[in-house]
Formats: structure tokens, sequence, C-alpha cells
């Protein structure tokens, strides 16, 4: 089946999903799909993909994205909106205490619904393999395959899920913090609400040895491809969407050499993927356009789906209801004149674009300068981000434009920084793979500086990529634009070790794995 209609299938699974009454894991009913197939355990597989997207401003993708707002890349636009920017632009993560229906909280409740909902898939396929019997009767040859593929799926986006909660309510992976104790893991289908209400914290070390294990597995029963064909199949996991995740987890991790070797087999995979001269193409897709060959895995959103994700709009200068050329109402960041300046796309002391960025077709296509003036809505000149509600029609109205979660770009410019120390010319010829793309002549030698002005510039907005890469390489997280008073936040230091935001409060009252804490 194609991806189409995977959104509008699966939104009549909530009814029966879990939810919570007292807690973020616990089930209100049980779930009441039979399963007594291959072709209807396919719903099951795509629960965790539907959770991901959540619910318009709570969702696990929207927190994910505008954590931004607390990177050195974002500049207050003094906006005013129902979201979590103060927390991300003031630096409140030490503090805040998650007790609204928003961004944050929402996407911590979303991410257990994913746990949950692959571990309860899996452990129907885990329970056959235990007995040495097919999880369903009648099974095919080509059954058996697709079960094993759908197998993989539920290991990658287990160990997306931890990967997206170890990234905000952990303190980043290192030495000084991997023995800490923060989130639980869940690696089983609990039915059991006392078990659950008391659970048990696992070190960060614990978190990443399991998101390891998960993708490894992954890796190894994965297709090469989805379904060619498939217009949609960049959001169905493939063996190189694990590879591409697990190289960026361990780049994360510090283990370079390792990650290597995920990034270079991914990139030799030249008849799956390359470098987009069109720029837009992996924003403006829905599952009706054939995806990206950039793209390595992404959301991708259904044409008639009402499941689309508002968050971007805190961070964009496009409205999802007018996205062609129009700055939105809530948008609270605009990019800081510290990174424009260092990159060199802002004139330091006109703030007005520079001929750098003017020849950059990053700039034009991906970005938006608004150059302000008395009257507007935003006096001061700014660059904005221009990536999201991109959708081609006015039909779509741009919000149900498909989201990259992994771009071939992300892997050249880690591969660079990798390279760097020990081949100059391999991390060189990188780095220019990427500036031609965007129109851009070469440069001579790579520097680590360069790497990672052209990661500013290529990746700004996605991901949080700005917070973990240089996490990753444990350098500060500078302030930006911000005041150096301490009244928007302190500088960010390695090791990081109280860098991680609070459990919601919530979980804290209902989990007393929170009272070691």
């Amino acid at each position: 089946m194609t991806m189409k209609k995977i959104l509008a299938i699966i939104v009549l699974g909530l009814a029966f999903a879990a939810t919570s009454c007292s807690n973020f894991f616990e089930l209100k009913r049980p779930n009441q799909f039979p399963w007594q197939s291959a072709s209807e355990f396919e719903m099951a597989v795509r629960a965790p993909y539907l959770y991901y997207v959540g619910a318009a401003w709570a969702n696990p993708i929207g927190a994910l994205t505008n954590r931004f707002g607390e990177s050195d890349l974002a500049r207050y636009t003094n906006k005013t909106g129902d979201s979590y920017f103060f927390a991300y632009w003031n630096r409140t993560y030490k503090t805040e205490v998650l007790d609204n229906y928003k961004e944050l909280e929402g996407g911590f409740e979303y991410l257990y619904y994913m746990s949950s909902a692959c571990n309860s898939a899996l452990e129907l396929i885990e329970n056959a393999e235990a007995n040495g019997t097919d999880p369903f009767p009648n099974m095919t040859a080509a059954d058996k395959e697709t079960v094993k593929r759908y197998k993989g799926e539920l290991l990658f986006m287990r160990a997306f899920t931890y990967w997206n909660l170890a990234r905000t309510w952990c303190p980043p992976y290192n030495d000084q913090t991997k023995d800490s104790k923060h989130i639980v893991v869940y690696r089983h289908n609990e039915k059991n609400s006392d078990v659950l209400k008391n659970g048990k914290l696992s070190t960060v070390q614990e978190v990443y040895d399991y998101i390891l294990e998960d993708l490894k597995d992954a890796i190894a029963i994965l297709p090469e491809d989805y379904n060619p064909g498939d217009p949609g199949k960049r959001m169905r996991a493939n063996k190189y969407a694990a590879e591409a995740l697990l190289a960026r987890v361990l780049f994360y991790m510090g283990n370079f050499s390792e990650a290597k070797t995920y990034i270079d087999d991914v990139i030799s995979k030249t008849d799956l993927y390359e470098l987009d001269t069109d720029l837009v193409a992996p924003f403006n897709r829905t599952t009706s356009t054939a995806t990206s060959k950039e793209v390595v895995w992404e959301i991708t959103y259904s044409d008639a789906s009402d499941r689309y994700d508002r968050n971007p709009g805190i961070m964009q200068y496009a409205a999802y209801n007018g996205h062609a050329n129009k700055m939105c109402g809530y948008c609270a960041f605009s990019l800081s004149y510290y990174a424009m300046e260092k990159v060199g796309w802002l004139d330091a002391a006109s703030h007005n674009p520079t001929a750098e960025a003017t020849g950059d077709l990053r700039f034009q296509n991906l970005y938006k300068f608004h150059p302000g003036g008395e009257g507007e809505s935003y006096p001061e000149p700014a660059i904005f981000l221009f990536k999201y509600f991109r959708g081609a029609t006015e039909t779509e109205n741009g919000r149900r434009a498909s989201r990259p979660m992994i771009r071939l770009a992300d892997l050249y410019l880690m591969r660079a920084q990798i390279n760097l120390a020990t081949n100059p010319t391999a991390a060189t010829a990188d780095v220019n793979a990427v500036r031609n793309r965007a129109g851009l002549a070469n440069v001579a030698v790579a520097t680590e500086e360069i790497i990672e002005n052209e990661r500013i510039k290529e990746l700004a907005g996605e991901n949080a990529d700005r917070i973990y890469w240089l996490c990753a390489l444990h350098k500060d997280i500078p302030l930006g634009d911000r005041a150096t008073d301490g009244t928007n936040g302190e500088v960010i230091r390695y090791p990081y070790s109280d860098y991680y935001y609070q459990i919601p409060l919530l979980e804290r009252q209902s989990n007393k794995a929170y009272e070691e804490k």
C-alpha cells in the first residue's frame, strides 16, 4: 500500500491506542486490533510514525524542532504566542515546570506512546520467534518477509523514540554524564499499571546502549529500500535510514570512526541517494509527489491529513495559511545576527545580506530576508527560516509538506568533520560537494570553522541540529544575541551536566521512579 493514505488510516487507531489517565504510560483500555494477518499488522507498525507527529501544538517533531530557539542561532523577535519560546530563549531548562499541554510536555507524552506502540507490536513477533512459530496463521513466504521488515521498522522507531527522549530529558552523552539517571526505558509491553507507576530510571549509558542495540538489530533485517515506486517510501525506515541514524548517534557519542563506516555506506548508494540541485525539493513534497533523492528519511504527510505540525511557525517566516510570502503572526525567532555575521551572510554594520549570501542558493531558497522598517510587524532587518510549510499547492497551504529528518548533506558534513584530522583532502571534497550544490566555488582546504559554518547554512532549524553538533564536539553553546548579564540564560559548557529539561510534573507525581532524583 502506498503512503498516501497512511495518516488517514492510522487515525482510526487513536480510539484504541494507549492513552493516559494518571500517567503517560498507563493503558486506558486494551488495544483492540485483532492483528490476525500480516496485512492487519501493518496498522500496528504505522502507529509510532503517527504518534511522532502527535497533535498540532504538542508533538515530538515540534518540540525537537523548536529547540532551535535555545541555540545560538536564534534571535528573539518579541512576538507573543502560546508556546514555550520563553523557555527556549531564556534557557530555563533547569527550572521550567512542564505542567501545561504544550510542545515539550506533549512531546514527552507522545514519545512514550511511541514506545508502547513499538513494544506491543514487537511482543507479538518476539513471542512467536521464541515459540518457533509464525505470528499469524497460514503465512506465505512473502508474508514472512513483510513481518521481518515490520520488526526492523519497529526496532528503528523504538530507537528513534529513546534518541528523542535522551536528547531532551537527559544531559548530552559524555564520560562525565553517562552514569547519571534521568528517564525510564521500557523494553517490553508492560500491562500492569503498578509496574508502570513504579518505574526504574536508566543511566544515560544504558539508554544509549539500548538505542545502539535496536538500530544494529534493525540494520540486520531491514531491506535496502522500502518499496520502489512508492512516493512516500522515504517515511518508512529502510536499512540506510537506520545506518544514517546510527551514524548520527555514534557521532554524538564521540565514536567517530564507527560512525564513518555507516556514513560511507549510505553515501555510496548513489542509485538511492544524491544531493538535490533543487534545494526546496526535500521540503515541499507530500505522499502524492515523489520525494527528493537527498532525503534518507522523512516524515511525510498525506495530502488529506489534518495532523500537521504548527510548531515551525514559531521559528519560520511563512505562515501555514499563507506560506508563499507572509511573516507568521506568532514567529518568535529569526536567525541571530551573531550567527549570520559568523557565516558571512549579514553585514555587521547594516545587517543587510552580503554578496556571499545572495550568491548562495540556500539563502535564496531556504531563508527569507525581511528588511524591516517603520510600521512593519518586525521593524529590524532579519533573516528567517523558510524551510517549512512549503507545500506546492494552495489546497495544501504548505502545512502538509514533508519534514526531512535525515538528509544526505548532513552526512557529508558529518563525514567532513570526522575526516578533518586524518584526511583533510577527503574532508575538503565533502565540504565542496555541499557548497557546489549551493552554487558556490570550492574552498581550497576545509577547516573546522568552514565545516561548522557550512553546517549552519545548510541545516539551521532542522531537528535541533546546532545544539547536538556542538555537544558532540564538546564545544560551548554560545549566547548568540542574548544579553551577557544572564538575563536570557548562560553559556552552556561541557560537560553539560545540568543541560536537560525537567520531567513533566504529572509524570513526576505519578511515577515513583522520579523519587530517586
